[in-house]
């Protein structure tokens, strides 16, 4: 009858709707279950699917001796993140490379990068442990990802037999490398896990790439601080008579209490500036002259928490923030 045919006709309908419907969710639960297991993973690949998501971190543990993260944002700027260390050595802004690595560098893990942005911690210089403390040269963890406009992601370093060997505490230092589009920012977050207090010192060591040094003016508020200068024997503090310094001989000077905003200006490649917040004082570096560090390529300028040690109680934690601002 007519009215058999319509009820079979309307029944067929909903059957296909509903197997539409279900095609449909069980593709969206396939795209998502395959980004999650890429997140889980931590290791995104290259290949970019637009129906997914835009892929900006990649992870290579094969290309060179020692596994690394390339990040890249929405403009094409990238960075380049090594496991070891939580080392940055690159990051490329409009074809600007911001950061770099000395002639010397070891890049095998027989010791700490000297380039890029390393760790100072739990000790900045010289003291009771190694040089500069361990955090360069222990192998971190990737503990988060994120893709998109600004990838970002997090590194893990925590206690274990080898550093409480030089320093028995319990900790863990997260660090986030946020790719934006107008800047590199890192954010440096130290815990006390433990149940008794510690004391640090830290510093990102950061390695800039520039010109030639005769180019190069370090401008910020320096003018009336108080200064560490390392290159006497022994070191003695003065204070600083300008707002801008000048590089014409080996320098290593520890700048008291001067933070927030220091400009490297280039008169070749532009102005950049580093935005500090958490680190109180600024280390000036280089070895003026040492044509085996590449001196005439690079100058230190450091977000330091370097003179009067942090104090953490259990359960505590300090961050220190900096951003990468070419200009």
């Amino acid at each position: 009858s007519a009215s058999h045919s319509a009820k079979k006709e309307s029944s067929s309908i909903l059957m296909a709707v509903g197997a539409m419907r279900t095609s449909i969710i069980m593709c969206m639960w396939a795209c998502g279950h395959g980004l999650n297991m890429l997140r889980r993973t931590g290791t995104l690949n290259a290949k970019r699917y637009s129906e997914v998501a835009v892929m900006a971190v990649t992870v290579d543990e094969t290309s060179e001796p020692l596994s690394f993260v390339t990040l890249e944002n929405v403009k094409g700027d990238t960075a380049k993140v090594y496991l070891f260390g939580a080392c940055v050595t690159s990051y490329i802004k409009g074809g600007r490379e911001s950061l770099m690595v000395r002639p010397d560098a070891k890049m095998d893990g027989s010791k700490p990068i000297s380039g890029g942005i390393p760790f100072c911690f739990p000790q900045f210089g010289p003291g009771a442990i190694q040089q500069h403390g361990f955090a360069r040269n222990c192998m971190w963890s990737i503990d988060e990802t994120m893709d998109g406009d600004a990838p970002c992601l997090v590194f893990k370093l925590v206690d274990d037999d080898y550093t409480r060997g030089m320093w028995d505490f319990p900790f863990e230092c997260l660090y986030k490398v946020t790719l934006g589009v107008d800047a590199l920012s890192t954010e440096f977050k130290v815990s006390n896990t433990g149940d008794t207090s510690f004391d640090f010192t830290a510093a990102l060591h950061t390695y800039w790439s520039i010109s030639s040094i005769s180019n190069v003016r370090i401008e910020g508020s320096f003018e009336g601080a108080s200064f560490l200068d390392k290159m006497q024997d022994p070191p003695a503090k003065s204070v600083a008579s300008s707002p801008v310094i000048e590089i014409s001989k080996e320098t290593d000077s520890v700048y008291e209490g001067v933070s927030g905003d220091v400009i490297l200006q280039d008169s070749a490649k532009g102005a950049l500036t580093i935005r500090s917040g958490g680190w109180k004082d600024t280390v000036v570096w280089n070895p003026y002259g040492n044509e085996g560090m590449g001196y005439d390529s690079f100058v230190c300028i450091e977000s330091a928490k370097a003179l009067k040690p942090i104090s953490l109680g259990p359960s505590e934690e300090w961050t220190g923030t900096m951003d990468v601002i070419p200009a």
